[in-house]
């Protein structure tokens, strides 16, 4: 069976949204962040498996939507169908299937509020609103739509919010395809934004898992690197792709070799009875670092 080229996409929205459920409705639905009750947690609900209606060699390929109990003030709560969907070109079902989603979801759930927003990829630009008619009955679901490829790379840059940093890789994932180099560099990229405002420890974690999963990074190296700077809070490297420069790397190499240097010496001079204070004289180095040495 052939794997699905965008279910690891899917994957890696789909995670980014349950794990950082606050920060994703912050982003696409401030009104509704607006009114939630921060008292209380942001939930997903489960049972909510779509049925799938594709062929049977495409039902392992099929990652399940998100949907989220949303506590608002007052004691309400609202249940938010959040679909991810990755396309290659216009998908004329695409509509269709974010309204039989809220349809299923709105019959589950009678006693609460449905809403929900889409992000979605292809050359479907203007995907907000579905109608359908049937000898006399119309029905027609308007939602919210966020389309990946019209979002201008610079204004994500500079949008500090948690959320945007998913959405700026979302989007230079999309940009880069099935390029490896471009995937790095672009990883590489979020990195060095890493510090750029102060993120809890839970939030670096979905962001960092995010960029691993949306530019399925091969290197060990750079996801190492990736986790560290997110949970270790480094400082911004400069470019990843040389994390230390040519004469950076000759500098401490240096400096590294002159210092062992020093310590070599002085287990010389101590081998030989000579005392502290004369191999302090000599080697500049302190009389802890001495003592250790014995």
């Amino acid at each position: 069976m052939t794997e699905n080229p965008h279910k690891w996409r899917d994957v890696a929205w789909k995670k980014a949204i349950i794990d950082g459920a606050r920060d994703a409705i912050a982003y696409f639905m401030p009104d509704l962040a607006a009114d939630m009750d921060t008292s209380r947690e942001v939930i997903g609900i489960t049972g909510m498996e779509l049925p799938v209606k594709d062929s049977d060699s495409d039902k392992d390929m099929r990652v399940s939507d998100v949907f989220l109990n949303v506590p608002v003030k007052g004691g309400e709560d609202w249940s938010v169908a959040c679909l991810a969907e990755q396309q290659d070109a216009h998908d004329d079902l695409f509509a269709a299937r974010v309204f039989d989603s809220v349809l299923r979801l709105r019959a589950s759930r009678p006693a609460g509020r449905v809403t929900g927003f889409v992000i979605y990829t292809g050359d479907s630009k203007d995907v907000n609103l579905y109608t359908e008619t049937c000898y006399g009955l119309e029905l027609s679901l308007k939602f919210r739509s966020f389309h990946i490829p019209s979002y201008a790379a610079k204004e994500l840059r500079c949008d500090n919010r948690p959320f945007a940093r998913v959405m700026y890789a979302g989007r230079m994932s999309y940009e880069s395809g099935d390029d490896i180099a471009l995937r790095e560099k672009y990883a590489r990229e979020l990195l060095n934004m890493a510090d750029e405002i102060s993120y809890d420890n839970s939030q670096r974690k979905y962001i960092l898992e995010f960029a691993e999963r949306i530019f399925r990074l091969k290197d060990p190296q750079m996801s190492d690197e990736l986790r560290e700077a997110y949970d270790m809070k480094t400082v911004p490297l400069r470019e990843l792709s040389n994390a230390l420069s040519k004469e950076e790397g000759i500098l401490i190499g240096k400096a590294e070799g002159k210092a062992e240097g020093k310590f070599e010496v002085a287990r010389s001079m101590l081998a030989d009875g000579l005392p502290a204070a004369t191999i302090r004289k000599y080697t500049g180095l302190d009389e802890s670092s001495i003592l250790s040495l014995r």
